[in-house]
């Protein structure tokens, strides 16, 4: 038997703010939504899902970090921007991979990298 997907948990505070982000910002849909949860379900292109839950939220967790790729940086770091977020600059990291950071509303760290580097 092998891992054939993987979804990561996200921390929250705030379901409605963390919906606005992975919605608006980057652009996953919302394919499950448990209001009395504080749940949601976000998927994207490629079965790529985030969980975002505030029952799993401890002090311990505080924050965490995911790691998405995409095919167009530019594009998506303007959508984190026409949605109110304020995202790092655009950079070509020592590992290759050209990304920007930015935090969601709970302060959970979000990479996004695309694997080969357009000029910026």
């Amino acid at each position: 038997m092998n891992i054939h997907r993987i979804t990561a948990m996200v921390p929250i505070t705030d379901l409605s703010q963390a919906i606005t982000f992975y919605s608006q910002g980057l652009g996953l849909q919302v394919i499950q939504r448990k209001d009395e949860w504080n749940h949601a379900l976000l998927e994207g292109e490629h079965g790529c899902r985030v969980m975002i839950d505030q029952s799993i939220r401890t002090e311990s967790n505080a924050s965490t970090v995911v790691y998405y790729y995409t095919s167009d940086i530019k594009a998506l770091r303007d959508r984190v921007i026409a949605a109110g977020f304020e995202p790092e600059p655009i950079g070509v990291t020592f590992y290759g991979m050209t990304e920007f950071r930015v935090h969601d509303p709970d302060g959970n760290q979000v990479w996004i990298g695309e694997a080969e580097a357009p000029p910026i």
